[in-house]
């Protein structure tokens, strides 16, 4: 049997030395003590044929995914393309519908001054309290718009 000492094996164990008993064995089949890689008849050999590539329409790595499994997602990417998708569709939304057309009844104001008080405070015998008109804003709401100060867009 071709057997090689345990420090041929490991040249940088220096704590081995060549009268070690130690040894591994490599190939049952042989007797002698050979270094060498064991030979093949040449019918057993393979010679390298070049395949032509074809042009590849599909990246091959797709192929290994499957047809079903193609286009997978992690959760993560989903939420962050379906949020991204959500923000250009609202932004585009907005920005088609056109600006605001302030209110015709109050001018764009939100409403009228209140009359009835002084910066929604009204003078009692107790002191200042807030107006039971306005309920202490100073405004009377505009009803047409609800003192947003534009027209309802349909």
């Amino acid at each position: 049997m071709a057997t090689f000492p345990y420090y041929t094996l490991h040249p940088l164990s220096s704590s081995l030395t060549p009268s070690s008993k130690g040894s591994v064995h490599l190939c049952p089949c042989s007797s002698t003590r050979s270094r060498s890689l064991p030979q093949f008849p040449s019918k057993l050999r393979r010679k390298a044929t070049i395949k032509p590539r074809l042009l590849t329409i599909i990246d091959p790595i797709l192929l290994f995914n499957g047809v079903a499994t193609t286009f997978y997602f992690d959760t993560q990417t989903l939420i962050v393309t379906v949020s991204v998708l959500a923000a250009i569709a609202l932004s585009l939304f907005l920005g088609l519908k056109g600006d605001p057309v302030p209110c015709e009844r109050c001018g764009g104001n939100g409403g009228t001054k209140c009359v009835f008080c002084n910066d929604g405070k009204m003078k009692q015998e107790m002191g200042l309290i807030n107006c039971k008109v306005c309920k202490g804003s100073g405004l009377i709401f505009c009803k047409k718009c609800g003192g947003s100060g534009y027209s309802r867009r349909l």
